[in-house]
C-alpha cells in the first residue's frame, strides 16, 4: 500500500473523488496538488483523467505558479495518450474554461477533430436555457482559427444571435473563409439588416466589402440608405 493509499483510504473511487477534489483546492499546497495530479495520472481511469482535467477549472491566484501546475498537468494528459481523449471530450462540452483543454484535444487527435468539437460545443451552448453567451461567444472567437466550408453555416446561424459579442465574432468567422456566395450573402445580410443596432459590427463587415471591392445590388443599396 502507498503512502498515498495509507492517507486517503478507502476504495478506488472514493480516492478518485478525494485526489480530484483536492486537486481543485486553492487551500491545497501546491506540492500536495501535485503529488494527487501524479496519482491521477498513474490511475489512468476514466474517472482518474476527467478529475485530472478537472485542475483547469481552478485558477491559483499566482500566475505563474497557477501556469507551470496547468503546463505540468497538460504534460500528464499528453503522456495518457489515446485514453485522455474521450475524457478531455466530455469535460469539453461542461466546462466553461476550455482553451487548454481544446488545445490538447488538438493536439491528441487533429486540428479538424478539434474544429468538429469546437462545433458541437457551439450547438450543446445553443440548447442551454441560460443565457449567458461567454463560452458561445469565445467558441465562436475560436472557430475563426479555422477554415472549412462546413462553417459558414455555423457562422450564419449566429448572425441574429441577441449577444452583440457573439454576433461579431460570427462576422470573423465568416471573413476566415474562402469568399464564396453563401459568405459574402451573410455578410452583407448583416451589414444592412435593419435590426443590427451594433455600429462596431457593421463597421467590420463595411470594411470587409471595401477590401474586397464588393458591389452591392440595388435592394443592399436601398437598405444602406435607408438606414
Amino acid at each position: 500500500m502507498g503512502l498515498f493509499d495509507f492517507l486517503f483510504g478507502g476504495s478506488v473511487e472514493q480516492q478518485i473523488q478525494k485526489h480530484a477534489k483536492r486537486i481543485k483546492s486553492k487551500d491545497t499546497p501546491i506540492e500536495d496538488r501535485q503529488a494527487s495530479a501524479h496519482w491521477l495520472a498513474e490511475n489512468a481511469s476514466p474517472a482518474a483523467i476527467r478529475g485530472l482535467i478537472g485542475r483547469f477549472e481552478m485558477d491559483y491566484e499566482h500566475g505563474m505558479k497557477d501556469t507551470s501546475e496547468k503546463e505540468e498537468v497538460s504534460q500528464l494528459l499528453i503522456g495518457l495518450g489515446q485514453a485522455a481523449v474521450d475524457p478531455l471530450r466530455a469535460c469539453l462540452l461542461k466546462t466553461e474554461k476550455f482553451a487548454r483543454p481544446l488545445a490538447l484535444y488538438a493536439q491528441l487527435t487533429s486540428q479538424e477533430d478539434a474544429m468538429r468539437l469546437t462545433v458541437e460545443m457551439i450547438e450543446a451552448e445553443a440548447t442551454r436555457a441560460e443565457l449567458h453567451p461567454d463560452k458561445r461567444r469565445n467558441l465562436l472567437v475560436k472557430l475563426a482559427d479555422f477554415k472549412d466550408v462546413s462553417l459558414v453555416a455555423v457562422a450564419r446561424s449566429a448572425l441574429p444571435d441577441y449577444d452583440e459579442g457573439c454576433r461579431y465574432a460570427a462576422v470573423e468567422v465568416l471573413a476566415a473563409q474562402d469568399e464564396t456566395a453563401e459568405v459574402r450573402e451573410g455578410l452583407i445580410g448583416a451589414l444592412v439588416n435593419p435590426k443590427e443596432e451594433s455600429t462596431r459590427l457593421r463597421a467590420r463587415v463595411a470594411n470587409i466589402a471595401c477590401t474586397r471591392r464588393w458591389t452591392l445590388d440595388a435592394e443592399a443599396v436601398a437598405a444602406m440608405e435607408a438606414r
